[in-house]
């Protein structure tokens, strides 16, 4: 059985087996997908890929090094999604609950519960759609319909991966009851947009992660339109 695991920022696609990659929603089912005398062609497709995927992580790691104290001395222009998601992501790796997920892919779906979560890897779509870089500081309009909504919408100026992000915060503890956002990638090759959602609460002093979901399409240039949704249960 073979799984998808994709790069939003490079839009690489990688083909891998599916213990190799672990119960991430970014590990998507196209066994059934792969047959009709497709499957030798896109494996081959899929290692060009690896290789724009495994330059551009070199690159990366040349030009993106920032230490610790220089990204907690930047000044927060919009809400901190980052340091949030990494604070459950600690937790969660500590606590190992059992999460409920569902997967469908171009009709097809698969449903499991599992302790073996890698969070790092599951939840990164959602570290994806932070916004705080110095870069993107004047990229996006900011609404407030109210004390506790946030809206952030990208300006029509700019050509960024992340949309729209909304942040939706609980009157009595100011954590997040609601998470949105849209990520959308394209270039001549490749087509990506996910719409990511995630709730939380308060549990014992400690904000968690209740549930989550992803649902969207990705698209090759020489192969159809594939669209999935992932919805997960964490049982707290």
């Amino acid at each position: 059985m073979l799984f998808l695991s994709e790069s939003l920022d490079s839009g690489s696609l990688i083909f891998c087996p599916m213990n190799s990659i672990g119960f991430s929603p970014l590990t998507l089912l196209l066994n059934t997908h792969m047959n009709n005398g497709i499957q030798n062609s896109s494996l081959k497709f899929s290692c060009n890929y690896l290789f724009q995927y495994l330059t551009l992580l070199l690159f990366l790691g040349f030009t993106g090094c920032e230490t610790p104290a220089e990204k907690s001395s930047e000044k927060k222009v919009y809400y901190d999604l980052n340091g949030l998601i990494e604070k459950q992501i600690t937790f969660l790796q500590k606590k190992t609950p059992v999460v409920r997920k569902e997967m469908r892919v171009s009709g097809k779906s698969e449903s499991r519960s599992t302790k073996e979560v890698d969070w790092k890897k599951e939840l990164e779509l959602f570290i994806q759609a932070d916004i705080n870089k110095p870069a993107y500081s004047k990229s996006y309009l900011i609404e407030k319909p109210d004390s506790l909504t946030l809206i952030y919408q990208l300006k029509s100026s700019e050509n960024l991966p992340v949309k729209y992000l909304k942040v939706q915060l609980n009157k009595l503890t100011g954590n997040p009851d609601l998470i949105q956002a849209k990520l959308r990638s394209e270039n001549k090759l490749y087509q990506s947009e996910k719409n990511i959602e995630l709730h939380g609460k308060d549990h014992d002093s400690q904000w968690v992660i209740t549930d989550y979901s992803i649902r969207g399409y990705q698209k090759l240039a020489t192969m159809e339109r594939k669209d999935f949704a992932i919805t997960a249960k964490v049982q707290n």
